[in-house]
């Protein structure tokens, strides 16, 4: 196999990138309340926020959203741009989102008891028409919840950060930098005395000082 040199190696970057970034925080103030009002199956929704020129909410159901969730909180994000599309289609695209759910702890609150330790989740998942509301139907059982210290004063606060991906990914050509020939093997060829990358002539000179020592080392038993 014959030996690849530097600049016979080209490379071409994959970047993942977000459009957009956003934190949203859902604050339940008068819990007990809302809790008597909202059973299972139903949902409080935050404020519509906007990311990425998409507008969401969080969906919060105190009760768990349907009979087998029972006795949890559910937490979802919903994409809830219908009524802002204008005709021009947006709504029916495809959005892959980063986002993770946590809890805010109270100030004052923390180090927490054993046990009650911070409480979240995160996911990427892709939104679209069909695909609306994506989240946790048991983010957190509703009993360990009550007992947590992030419900102080009859109050809860949730927060959402997201990030909305660029698609489709940027793929760029570039140069290939010390690191990348390091990878593959391959020797520097510059003639820079003050590059760190491995060298041929650094192999050679290494070969040469252990031939030399060799040959002292033997001298000293006249071989």
């Amino acid at each position: 196999m014959s030996t690849t040199t530097a600049a016979e190696v080209t490379v071409s970057t994959a970047v993942a990138t977000a459009a957009a970034t956003k934190c949203h925080m859902f604050k339940i103030e008068g819990y007990k309340r809302i809790k008597a009002m909202y059973g299972t199956g139903k949902c409080i929704d935050s404020c519509r926020f906007e990311a990425a020129d998409r507008t969401w909410r969080i969906r919060f159901y105190p009760d768990g959203d349907n009979r087998e969730n029972a006795g949890h909180a559910s937490l979802f994000l919903k994409l809830d741009d219908d009524d802002d599309t204008g005709g021009n289609g947006k709504r029916d695209d495809k959005v892959l989102v980063e986002f993770n759910f946590s809890l805010v702890c109270h100030r004052g609150g923390w180090p927490a008891a054993a046990g009650d330790q911070p409480q979240s989740g995160a996911l990427t998942a892709t939104f679209s028409n069909s695909n609306k509301a994506l989240g946790y139907s048991q983010f957190m059982k509703r009993r360990d919840l009550e007992q947590s210290r992030f419900l102080r004063d009859d109050c809860l606060a949730i927060r959402c950060d997201m990030a909305v991906l660029d698609s489709p990914v940027d793929v760029k050509e570039q140069a290939a930098q010390a690191h990348d020939l390091q990878r593959l093997g391959v020797a520097c060829d510059c003639k820079d005395d003050a590059c760190k990358s491995y060298h041929l002539r650094n192999a050679s000179f290494s070969f040469k000082f252990r031939e030399a020592l060799l040959k002292l080392f033997l001298g000293c038993f006249h071989v």
